[in-house]
């Protein structure tokens, strides 16, 4: 795991249909707390101002800061909310900042900012309570405000060197894309994500790609078997291996060696 993603922690989730006119504080928290807006209205003060914020928007308390919050007499407001803290968690805050809306942000259009936080709620209420599970759907929902879209562009492909780092040094090993993702520190639907924003192919497609393109080398270089070609390059047989390099290549491997070795001569 990454340095920066041990220093984002998520301490706890929760999701809530407030009745009318519900309010919490004036009162400090910890960490940082994000709180979505899912349906209805409500008000957000802070020491020096005050946000009418509605379905779509969201709010961000931060450590120490008093605060006060109420749902709309109305309309009362159902959100989510995920507190977090870590070096990591200050770079996310600072990056999608908006000078002119302080610490409150709305959503790009769709909904798929809905079904990641509640997405990131089921996953710290499960019970296997993965925090790399949680990170990556934290990252996911950063990137759905507007924001230093530059700077995050730089982080994900940071996190596509990592992976591919971590599958050329282990494509010959049985490894799992979820294995590259935790290498990352990061979460194998958001690896997905922006394996397919950036590359333009899924890490599985990615991966398989790498293998077939090791054995190419290994059947023009060696005089290896092709069960041997196989298994040295991460397939569990040499039928498997077969089927997925006449796919990629039009050919058998033993086809594609014969035609090498004949273009030497």
């Amino acid at each position: 795991m990454n340095q920066s993603a041990r220093e984002l922690t998520i301490y706890y989730c929760g999701h809530e249909t407030c009745m009318p006119g519900h309010y919490f504080g004036p009162a400090v928290r910890k960490h940082y707390l994000l709180h979505v807006v899912l349906k209805g209205r409500g008000v957000y003060r802070t020491s020096d101002r005050e946000y009418r914020l509605m379905e779509g928007e969201a709010f961000l308390i931060k450590p120490q800061e008093v605060t006060y919050y109420q749902a709309d007499n109305r309309e009362p407001w159902e959100y989510a909310w995920v507190a977090f803290s870590g070096t990591e968690a200050e770079r996310l805050v600072s990056e999608y900042r908006s000078e002119e809306a302080g610490y409150c942000y709305r959503f790009d259009s769709g909904k798929e900012w809905r079904e990641i936080i509640l997405a990131l709620v089921a996953a710290f209420s499960g019970t296997s309570h993965n925090m790399d599970e949680m990170r990556g759907y934290l990252y996911l929902l950063f990137s759905h405000f507007p924001g230093n879209a530059a700077q995050m562009d730089l982080y994900e492909k940071s996190y596509i060197e990592k992976a591919e780092t971590y599958i050329r040094h282990n494509y010959s090993y049985p490894i799992q894309i979820a294995d590259a993702a935790r290498f990352v520190g990061i979460d194998r639907t958001y690896l997905y994500r922006i394996f397919m924003m950036h590359k333009g192919v899924s890490p599985k497609h990615y991966l398989t790609e790498y293998r077939i393109l090791e054995a190419k080398r290994l059947l023009e270089d060696t005089t290896l078997s092709i069960t041997e070609t196989a298994l040295s390059c991460g397939f569990h047989d040499a039928s498997v291996f077969c089927r997925y390099f006449q796919k990629a290549e039009g050919q058998s491997p033993l086809q594609y060696r014969r035609q090498f070795h004949k273009a030497d001569l």
